[in-house]
């Protein structure tokens, strides 16, 4: 049984900044690339114990671990598992910033452990691709590269002997993400981060004390209402006046995977709960930043967000669930303004 071997990642990090794994990605930073990338497969042992080596591992990297948590799945249909860890680091946050607030919505990374019939395995959401839709097409592409390159080093000393490097998900040659059948959740990113509220501050400890308030009062409300959404992160930006929570639900995430399943990867479609390995689409981000006296809070359009993660569920499905979004952007803007008023 394999396990984390903390000598293999030790000598990697006295290099500085990690190395990336000679199985990492070499695909041209310019055409498709899919929504995620699976970096390892079939790790023997338990998804608890595999969960705690990458644990160990992100912590003792250059990427801090901000979040890990078992996503919801429909226990009815699907034995299986999956966990969610989101990871950040100062200086590539501060170089898809410099592209303005927006970028925030690409933070922090997410990776997923899953189980399926073929074992356990290990993905992250796709830098070279959300962040062509999220923050540019071009500006961010080295430290997008930077990042995931960081990220498959960091899994394959953690994993050696199970690495891979498989891109799925929605394959896209551009950041721009059109409309489905012509009239669905189209169009430029920037015009689908919608405001929810905002609250009157003073002084600079404003924006903290909302951010407290916030994840307090949705702390209070967890787990209520259809989509049982809940708060899983916090991360403060501070030199950028910006705090990022990470919301989610069992009962979204079950939906989401039960929906999607295999997508586009047919290898998958006729296991029993193919939908997990789209589990680092959540959680959903809630951007507040400082604007003046005010803090702002926002999200994405959530019909345009579950593009963004699960288009390759296919037209079809989309329009079976067009009312799916819309009542997760309800519940979560009704629990954000019971939380601050």
């Amino acid at each position: 049984m394999r396990v984390f071997r903390p000598f293999l990642l030790a000598a990697a990090l006295l290099c500085g900044w990690v190395v990336a794994h000679p199985s990492a990605i070499v695909a041209q930073e310019e055409g498709e690339h899919g929504v995620y990338v699976r970096l390892a497969e079939a790790i023997p042992g338990g998804l608890n114990e595999t969960v705690g080596a990458l644990k160990q591992a992100f912590e003792a990297s250059a990427w801090g671990l901000v979040a890990d948590y078992a996503v919801g799945m429909d226990d009815d249909d699907c034995s299986f598992g999956a966990h969610v860890l989101a990871v950040h680091n100062e200086a590539y946050a501060t170089d898809l910033l410099r592209q303005g607030w927006m970028a925030a919505f690409a933070l922090p990374v997410r990776l997923a452990v899953f189980e399926d019939e073929a074992g356990i395995h290990v993905a992250t959401m796709n830098p070279l691709s959300m962040n062509r839709t999220i923050v540019d097409d071009t500006a961010v592409t080295a430290a997008s590269r930077q990042a995931l390159d960081d990220i498959t080093s960091v899994v394959a000393a953690a994993f050696p002997e199970n690495t891979t490097s498989r891109e799925y998900g929605q394959t896209r040659e551009r950041g721009l993400i059109g409309k489905t059948m012509g009239i669905m959740a189209g169009g430029p990113f920037d015009g689908k981060v919608e405001e929810i509220t905002s609250v009157r501050v003073n002084g600079p400890t404003g924006l903290p004390e909302a951010a407290d308030r916030l994840y307090r009062g949705l702390e209070d409300v967890a787990g209520e209402r259809r989509w049982e959404t809940r708060p899983i992160y916090r991360l403060d930006l501070e030199a950028q006046g910006i705090v990022i929570i990470g919301i989610t639900g069992e009962a979204m995430e079950a939906k989401a995977f039960g929906i999607v399943r295999a997508g586009g990867d047919r290898e998958r479609k006729d296991f029993a709960c193919p939908g997990l390995a789209h589990a680092p689409a959540f959680p959903v981000e809630l951007v507040l930043r400082t604007d003046g006296d005010r803090v702002r809070v926002y999200l994405i359009d959530e019909m345009f967000r579950m593009k963004m993660y699960f288009e390759d569920a296919g037209k079809m499905k989309f329009a079976a669930n067009m009312r799916m979004p819309g009542s997760i952007e309800n519940e979560i803007r009704d629990k954000v303004e019971e939380s601050l008023f």
